[in-house]
């Protein structure tokens, strides 16, 4: 400033945040949100998704216990559309909403907010891609493409579920990674032994399973995998299947993972970002300026390389196109969850 004018920033509770949470992993997902909200100043309403309400309670009921003053952190429940959600999004005395969940929810969600001119953070779908290239090392490479595209039966939106591997070493990559999944035991989650458990529901399950009936349509072949007992899918790798088909191109939400062999740099990218999604990539190489490279290029809010889901609450963490709008994590949350004011003074 010029002589005589002191200028500084104030960060200032936005007010009323609602929060949404979505089944899959309910109770970190919510901490996640109403962390850094309380952090920062302001009051939560929490909903959790209808079918996991019971954490965000527990979660509530402890705050309380550990002296967080009542008003402070409340917990909605009910549904979405129609319901509470709707109710809750479209409240004039909400300042901020936080969503995380389906892609088509978030769209529904931005309209309600947009009508009252509320700032929105989405974190919604994916369609993660996992590049392996030739100089990768393949035991690492293996290990966690197996944990990105099976870890929770697959119900995570940064799964990495469009495998694609250079061609020089498609064919080892694909019969280790088969393998791999072959030997993942599924079953009772009430079993120690077992790796893969169930689906959540039985409207969860039949929209995977429907996936798996159009495949063989598509032109894919199921190296591994199909349907278990009640409502398990198992760990399966889908080779051949075209580009546009379904299975390439949606959010299945399950363990299903596509595999498809690339012959360079430039066609593992273009494979990589021909998709309406852009959450999250991983990146399999031994060479440092290729990671860097292939980092810069894809279309996605994170990209690990020669690992996966390693989070740094302090980096921002968020998705491009219909993956959502807006970075939670460190300083971008405290641009979120507050209203900056500048302040001008002549001393």
């Amino acid at each position: 400033m010029d002589s005589g004018h002191h200028a500084y920033t104030r960060f200032e509770p936005a007010g009323v945040v609602a929060a949404i949470a979505p089944w899959n992993f309910p109770l970190m997902l919510e901490s996640w949100k109403v962390a850094p909200a309380l952090a920062w100043g302001n009051t939560v309403v929490l909903k959790p998704a209808e079918d996991t309400p019971a954490s965000a309670a527990l979660m509530a009921s402890l705050a309380l216990a550990a002296g967080l003053p009542p008003g402070v952190l409340n917990v909605l429940q009910g549904y979405g559309p129609d319901s509470a959600g709707a109710a809750l999004t479209a409240h004039p005395g909400v300042d901020r909403i936080t969503f995380t969940g389906e892609s088509g929810t978030g769209k529904t969600i931005a309209g309600a907010a947009a009508a009252n001119l509320v700032p929105v953070s989405l974190e919604l779908g994916g369609k993660g891609a996992n590049i392996v290239f030739d100089d990768a090392d393949l035991d690492n490479a293996v290990a966690w493409s197996i944990r990105a595209i099976f870890s929770n039966a697959g119900r995570v939106c940064l799964a990495g579920s469009r495998l694609y591997v250079q061609r020089g070493i498609y064919a080892e990559f694909t019969d280790r990674f088969v393998a791999a999944a072959k030997a993942l035991v599924a079953g009772d989650p009430k079993d120690e032994a077992t790796q893969l458990g169930p689906l959540a529901s039985e409207q969860h399950y039949r929209k995977v399973r429907s996936y798996l009936d159009g495949i063989e349509a598509d032109g894919g072949t199921i190296r591994t995998g199909g349907l278990g007992d009640g409502w398990v899918v198992l760990p399966t790798v889908v080779e051949n299947a075209l580009p546009a088909a379904r299975i390439c191109r949606e959010e299945v939400f399950g363990p299903v993972v596509t595999i498809a062999p690339f012959d360079d740099d430039e066609d593992a990218i273009r494979s990589a970002n021909d998709t309406r999604y852009g959450l999250n990539a991983m990146v399999f190489t031994r060479d440092l300026s290729r990671a860097h490279r292939a980092s810069a290029a894809l279309r996605a809010g994170t990209v690990w390389v020669n690992c996966f889901f390693v989070r740094d609450l302090r980096a921002p963490f968020g998705g491009v196109g219909d993956s959502g709008i807006g970075r939670e994590g460190g300083t971008f949350s405290r641009e979120f969850f507050t209203e900056p004011k500048a302040v001008v003074m002549q001393v």
